[in-house]
C-alpha cells in the first residue's frame, strides 16, 4: 500500500444510492493519488430489495467491507435498530482500516451510522447533494444534520449552495458540481428496445409510463394506503398504456405501498414490477417511456436530460428545484389523471419538454467523478478542514464553482 495516498472510504447502502456513485467509485480507484475503500451494506445485502449487491459485484467493483445491518421490517424500530448495529460494525473497521477521508451521498438515515463514527474518529466526511429540499420526507431533517456534521459540501445548484451558506457552513468549503445522477446519462449506452425485451420480456416500444413511488414519510393529511390506492386508480384509467413499476427503498411503510403495487400488478394487463431495475435498465426505460409517474428524485433530476416528462406527486420532493419539464400534483386521483394527461397529451407542453434545460447539468459535459476527485486531491486535511465555524455571512465568491470562469 501507497502510505503517501489518501485513504478514500465510499459508503453505499441502496441501489438507487449505487446508481448515483458508480462513477465516483470507479474515477477514485483510478486516481494515482487516492486509496479506495468501498463499504457496501444495508438494502443491498436484502433478497426483499432485490440482492442489489450482486450488480455491484458484476460491474467489476471490489468491495473492500460488507456491512449487513439490515433488520429486513418497515417499521420505526426495525430501522432504528439497524442503524445500531451499523454504528458499531463501521466502528469497528474503521479502528482498523483508519480512513483518511469518508464520502456519503445524500439523505438516508443510515448516513447517520457514518456520520458519528467520523465525527468520533476526527475524519472529515464530503458530503454530496447537500443544501437540497424535500419536504415531505424524513429526508430533509437527515440531509441538513448531516451538513452541519461535514466538512466538505458538493452541491448541485448555486441555489443548493446558498442553502448550505445560510446553515452557517464556511463558504470556502462549498463546491458547485452538479448531480451526479447525471452522469450516467453521459456515460452509459442505455439499452434499445430490442435488449430490454430480451432481459425483461417487456415491449418497450409499447406506450409505456414508468413508476416509482416511495413512501412520504412526513404526510399526516392522507394515509399511506389513501396516496397509493389514488395513484393505481389514476393508472387504471390509462388502459392502452403499459405501467412499469420499481419497488420502493428501504423506509418506513415500504411494504405497504409494495403489497398494493404488487395487488395492481397481479390483476392488470400490461403492469410489471421490478425489485431492482439497475441504473442502465432503469434509464433505458425512462428514455423509452411517455412519461415518469410517482415521487422519485429521479423524475425531478435525471427525467429532463433525457427530455421525458415528469408527473410528481405530492409533497416527498416538494421544495426541490424542478425544470420545467416537471409537472407538480397533489395526491387525488384526478390529480394525477390531468398530471398525466398533459405530460401524454399536451403538444405545447411536449415542445417544451424537448426544449428544456436540466439545472442538476449545469456544466453540460458528464464529468461530475472527475470535478469531485479534484476536490477531494487537492484536499489538506488539516486544522483548518477539520475545526468547524459557523459563519452566516452568505460569500458567493468564496464558492469553489467552474461556473463563475
Amino acid at each position: 500500500m501507497d502510505l503517501t495516498k489518501k485513504k478514500v472510504a465510499i459508503f453505499t447502502f441502496a441501489r438507487s444510492e449505487y446508481g448515483l456513485l458508480r462513477w465516483i467509485i470507479e474515477e477514485v480507484e483510478k486516481s494515482d493519488h487516492l486509496d479506495l475503500r468501498l463499504f457496501v451494506g444495508g438494502a443491498h445485502l436484502s433478497r426483499s430489495h432485490g440482492l442489489s449487491y450482486n450488480d455491484i459485484l458484476k460491474e467489476g467493483m471490489k468491495i473492500n467491507y460488507i456491512l449487513d445491518f439490515l433488520i429486513d421490517r418497515d417499521d420505526p424500530s426495525a430501522l432504528s435498530k439497524s442503524v445500531g448495529v451499523a454504528v458499531i460494525s463501521i466502528s469497528q473497521i474503521i479502528s482498523y482500516d483508519k480512513p483518511d477521508i469518508i464520502v456519503i451521498l445524500g439523505d438516508r438515515y443510515e448516513l447517520y451510522s457514518v456520520a458519528i463514527n467520523a465525527i468520533l474518529f476526527n475524519i472529515p466526511i464530503v458530503h454530496i447533494a447537500g443544501g437540497e429540499v424535500t419536504l415531505g420526507a424524513i429526508d430533509e431533517q437527515i440531509r441538513h444534520s448531516i451538513t452541519k456534521v461535514s466538512h466538505i459540501h458538493v452541491v448541485s445548484t448555486e441555489e443548493y449552495a446558498l442553502n448550505v451558506s445560510r446553515m452557517g457552513e464556511e463558504d470556502w468549503r462549498i463546491h458547485i458540481l452538479g448531480s451526479p445522477g447525471i452522469e450516467n446519462i453521459y456515460k452509459m449506452r442505455l439499452k434499445d428496445p430490442a435488449e430490454i425485451k430480451d432481459e425483461l420480456g417487456v415491449d418497450i416500444t409499447q406506450p409505456t409510463i414508468l413508476v416509482t413511488y416511495h413512501p412520504v414519510t412526513l404526510e399526516k393529511r392522507i394515509s399511506t394506503v389513501e396516496q397509493v390506492n389514488n395513484l393505481l386508480d389514476a393508472l387504471d384509467h390509462f388502459k392502452d398504456f403499459q405501467i412499469i413499476f420499481t419497488a420502493p427503498g428501504a423506509e418506513i411503510e415500504y411494504g405497504v405501498v409494495l403489497d398494493k403495487i404488487k395487488e395492481f400488478v397481479s390483476t392488470r394487463k400490461k403492469a410489471y414490477l421490478f425489485y431492482n431495475l439497475g441504473s442502465n435498465l432503469y434509464l433505458s426505460i425512462m428514455k423509452h417511456s411517455k412519461a415518469v409517474v410517482g415521487n422519485s428524485s429521479s423524475g425531478i433530476i435525471e427525467a429532463p436530460s433525457l427530455k421525458v416528462p415528469t408527473v410528481n406527486i405530492g409533497d416527498r420532493q416538494k421544495g426541490r428545484i424542478a425544470a420545467e419539464s416537471v409537472i407538480h400534483c397533489g395526491y387525488s386521483k384526478d390529480e394525477i389523471i390531468k398530471g398525466i394527461e398533459k405530460a401524454i397529451y399536451d403538444q405545447k407542453f411536449l415542445e417544451i419538454v424537448r426544449n428544456v434545460k436540466n439545472p442538476y447539468d449545469p456544466y453540460g459535459d458528464g464529468n461530475f467523478s472527475g470535478r469531485l476527485v479534484k476536490v477531494i486531491n487537492n484536499l489538506e486535511i488539516n486544522e483548518r478542514l477539520l475545526r468547524k465555524e459557523l459563519d452566516f455571512e452568505v460569500k458567493p465568491h468564496l464558492w469553489n464553482s467552474l461556473l463563475k470562469e
